[in-house]
């Protein structure tokens, strides 16, 4: 259960240094300080290598890292309903579009 958490919490840290709108400064001054940097943080399998080792050595050597990573399993199931809402709400409002038609 605990490798289950770590990879789910790994692959939000992945998304929001890759992906999110918020970093968006941050990934770009990153980027620009060498080719290496720029074609790591293009490429979120590249990513997911660091993460996952900066994940894997937070909770060997941190007590306190199951704090972390349940807060960035919520984080990433969270945005996962968020989504299946999303779907759900378009479902239901192209069905009452096909019915005014």
């Amino acid at each position: 259960m605990k490798l289950l958490l770590c990879v789910i919490a790994a692959e939000a840290m992945v998304q929001l240094i890759c992906k999110a709108e918020v970093f968006d400064r941050p990934r770009e001054w990153v980027k620009g300080l060498s080719r290496f940097t720029n074609a790591l943080f293009n490429c979120s399998y590249c990513v997911s290598v660091w993460v996952a080792t900066f994940t894997t050595a937070l909770f060997i050597f941190w007590d306190y890292s199951s704090y972390f990573i349940y807060l960035m399993v919520i984080h990433r199931l969270s945005n996962f309903l968020h989504d299946g809402f999303r779907v759900v709400q378009h479902k239901k409002i192209n069905m009452i579009l096909q019915r005014g038609k």
